[in-house]
């Protein structure tokens, strides 16, 4: 039995007859419409800055969060999908404060960077329902 189209579409790692992964296509899509976002390390600290496009006169421009904090030490600019974006923070902030109540310390950025390319490997691998309540 041949897939259709949108049957390909599903799954974040089913490749069509022509070998592509349309998922990841749509993901890079959407990256393009994305706002800018930077990052700026420094001696003295880090300066994060965000582009904000209000598509809509219905959008109330302070409203608008792209940068946000994930713990004390730690922010996030983002651009993209604010709703994936949103996932992403709120399982960062779980992920740090886990670690600071388990070990008594703050969770390093590096740590938390890794917690949060390891929640998106396993989105890549199924099973995404199981993915946002861990």
């Amino acid at each position: 039995m041949f897939l259709t189209r949108t049957e390909y579409d599903r799954g974040v790692n089913t490749f069509s007859p022509e070998g592509r992964l349309f998922q990841v296509e749509y993901a890079i899509e959407a990256i393009k419409l994305g706002s800018t976002a930077i990052g700026l390390k420094t001696k003295e600290g880090v300066v994060l800055a965000v582009e904000k496009r209000i598509t809509s006169p219905l959008l109330e421009p302070s409203s608008v969060e792209k940068i946000m904090e994930i713990d004390d030490h730690i922010g996030c600019a983002m651009s993209g999908l604010i709703a994936d974006a949103r996932t992403l923070v709120e399982h960062a902030r779980v992920e740090t404060q886990n670690h600071r109540f388990s070990y008594g310390e703050l969770m390093t950025v590096e740590s938390t960077t890794q917690a949060l390319c390891d929640l998106a490997l396993r989105f890549g691998e199924g099973d995404e329902e199981s993915m946002v309540s861990d």
